[in-house]
């Protein structure tokens, strides 16, 4: 981490702060009321004001004649605050993502997960400081990782499949026969209306990451591109530049598509990522910082695994070195042409079409590997789908 980053750091969490952020962090799980980071997180992102109207929420006397951000003015009279003032507030944390607008009114985040995913709105960027997003990543990385591996402990043991999953770059398998909508990332464009394109709040917990890919590259298609849209986070796009995203921008990085598993784009999560291991939260724990289970239990894989012909292999590294992030090819001697060429590990591809779509010689290809099953949504993962409230 850069020094005057880590500096800052430091004394963010070192700051004496009042009771109440100890109080709201442990809202969101009681034993972030015992990190070392997020009661001071929060101190940066609220005011005492705000923690105390957060804490009061949900509003039980809320009516449906209120805007799914507003508060009743018994809510404001209990807490001796100006409605306008709670009002205001309220709109300030729904922007940075500690108050979500419910059918039932504003609410805070439902679990940290909720919290932390949405950290990604430019508007705060000097009033937060780089030092906030930093301390984000630093109890990702270091504090909530054991919870992390715990919790996926419990649900490789209780059978149940990962959540999230790869979605192969659709030119790397549009001429695989099988190919269903589940795995076509021009379904989940087809089956919305509203697009947008986020910076992804990953990748700014990381300033001085060495991947440097692009910030804004996670898109947002349906209901989650409204939210999106409406707190300020999303450049709302068209139909067109989201295709150009896919086709032609996105290309040019090694990133991978992760979605959430669906076989029915409509009813997706409305969320396509594109993440690198240096600054996916997810990607950084097997393949950075270490975890005791391979990549494919923390993201499950396409349906699809890279081929290399080499026969058509030049030999130029470019797969090996610049696109796949999972190790899984490599240069090797093949005797029978006198030199080196591209050669895959099948168990540790996990199927994202990266070094496909830019192979020179065109020696990359893909097969179709895994059953049309594998794309069904996890029996306790269906509050995250549009149409399943």
């Amino acid at each position: 981490m850069n020094v005057e980053i880590a500096r800052k750091v430091k004394e963010l969490v070192n700051k004496d702060i009042e009771p109440v952020y100890f109080e709201v962090a442990a809202r969101l799980n009681l034993k972030l009321r015992d990190s070392k980071y997020m009661p001071w997180i929060l101190a940066r992102c609220m005011t005492v004001r705000q923690a105390r109207i957060s804490l009061a929420l949900p509003d039980p006397n809320w009516a449906p004649t209120l805007s799914r951000l507003e508060v009743s003015d018994r809510f404001a009279i209990k807490l001796e605050i100006d409605k306008k003032v709670i009002d205001a507030d309220i709109r300030n944390l729904y922007e940075k993502s500690f108050v979500h607008p419910s059918r039932k009114g504003p609410r805070p985040p439902t679990s940290f997960v909720e919290w932390f995913d949405l950290q990604n709105h430019t508007k705060f960027d000097a009033e937060l400081g780089d030092e906030y997003f930093a301390a984000i990543g630093l109890m990702l990385d270091y504090e909530q990782r054991e919870d992390r591996e715990k919790a996926l402990s419990e649900r490789i043991k209780s059978g149940q499949p990962q959540i999230a999953r790869i979605l192969a770059r659709w030119k790397s398998i549009e001429h695989i026969p099988g190919m269903l909508p589940g795995d076509d990332i021009r379904e989940f464009l087809k089956a919305n209306t509203l697009f947008g394109i986020i910076k992804c709040a990953c990748r700014r917990r990381y300033k001085d990451r060495d991947c440097e890919q692009p910030d804004e590259v996670c898109l947002v298609m349906g209901r989650t591109a409204q939210m999106a849209i409406d707190r300020g986070t999303a450049r709302q796009i068209g139909y067109n530049e989201a295709l150009h995203l896919i086709n032609n921008e996105l290309v040019k990085y090694p990133v991978v598509h992760i979605t959430a598993r669906t076989d029915d784009p409509k009813k997706s999560v409305g969320l396509i990522c594109s993440c690198h291991a240096d600054c996916c939260v997810v990607l950084r724990a097997p393949l950075v910082l270490g975890s005791k289970y391979p990549v494919w239990e923390h993201y499950a894989k396409s349906r699809f695994r890279a081929t290399v012909d080499p026969a058509k292999c030049n030999g130029c590294g470019l797969c090996a070195a610049k696109r796949c992030q999972f190790n899984a090819t490599r240069l090797r001697i093949y005797p029978e042409y006198f030199n080196e060429r591209a050669w895959m590990n099948e168990e540790l591809c996990m199927g994202c079409g990266c070094c496909v779509e830019t192979c020179p010689s065109g020696a990359r290809g893909m097969k179709l590997v895994d059953p049309p099953e594998t794309l069904k949504l996890p029996s306790d993962a269906k509050g995250l789908y549009i149409g399943s409230e």
